[in-house]
């Protein structure tokens, strides 16, 4: 079986704080569920909303599961020395998978790049993931790049968390080196990216309907492909309502739905309307088979 690792919301209580508790809940929940670990400040997280103290106090928090699950810290920042006071604090606390998003928003080259990961990876010791999802950081995965394939094959980057549609793309990665563990960040794709030999999945939704989509990698692994395909479909007219109204505050809003209060989404991003609300639960009435 191949890993699946939820990209867990950060709960916050009453007063817009992170709610510590509410995020134990829920990761014992995963856990129940099979979850093989956590990826901690992501997108699904509000990472770059979170002030640098919250981060660190998520990855504190994740830090109390390092023995029971594999934890992901997220540490990308803008600058290479935010990312690197990010990623020592995980390691500090234990935490032996670091992840970084590319530096954003200055049109950073390939050479800054590669610089970047190669400076988070010197200060843990280790090679760190490559977080690929150009939706958000504008920033594609230049594979052409002579910079961008030294650091693939230089050991600083030993995984990339693939939340691109390009699925050539991950099967170019593996042709660069073929060490590189690419994730699934998309599991409304999750069969195509088997298929194309992903090790595993990296994803948001998995916080609310983890057992539906662990059925269909089974489904698929088995060998059941028309039957994954169907579970599939399903599962993505959910995430066509989760992605289309707001991924974080849907998933807060589904969380807490189920018993494990999440709080607000963080401002500028917007809560969901009652009308929305009314369609999350609608579809997922619908299609939700496996809780």
């Amino acid at each position: 079986m191949k890993k699946l690792y939820v990209a867990s919301i950060t709960p916050f209580d009453q007063e817009g704080k992170i709610n510590g508790e509410a995020a134990r809940q829920l990761w014992e929940k995963n856990i129940s569920q099979g979850a093989d670990g956590f990826f901690i400040g992501g997108s699904s997280g509000e990472c770059f909303l979170l002030t640098r103290e919250e981060r660190v106090r998520s990855f504190e928090l994740a830090s109390e599961y390092k023995d029971r699950a594999d934890i992901f810290a997220h540490v990308g920042a803008i600058s290479t020395a935010e990312a690197v006071f990010y990623a020592r604090e995980a390691k500090e606390m234990g935490i032996p998978n670091i992840a970084a998003t590319p530096p954003i928003y200055f049109g950073f080259s390939e050479k800054e790049i590669a610089g970047y990961y190669y400076d988070i990876a010197e200060a843990v010791g280790h090679p760190v993931l490559y977080y690929n999802i150009p939706t958000s950081t504008h920033k594609n995965l230049n594979l052409s790049s002579p910079e961008i394939q030294a650091l693939l094959k230089s050991g600083a980057v030993g995984s990339v968390k693939h939340t691109n549609l390009d699925m050539l793309q991950m099967e170019r990665m593996h042709n660069i080196n073929p060490d590189i563990i690419c994730y699934g960040g998309f599991e409304s794709c999750m069969v195509a990216f088997l298929a194309f030999g992903c090790e595993g999945f990296i994803g948001s939704s998995f916080n609310f309907m983890l057992p539906q989509f662990k059925k269909v990698m089974e489904l698929y692994l088995e060998g059941k492909g028309d039957e994954a395909r169907v579970l599939q479909a399903k599962s993505n007219n959910i995430l066509d309502v989760l992605l289309r109204n707001g991924l974080c505050a849907n998933l807060k809003h589904v969380v807490s739905g189920q018993g494990i209060w999440a709080g607000d989404v963080r401002k500028p991003l917007l809560p969901l309307t009652e009308d929305q609300k009314a369609e999350m639960d609608q579809v997922l009435e619908q299609y939700l088979e496996i809780c």
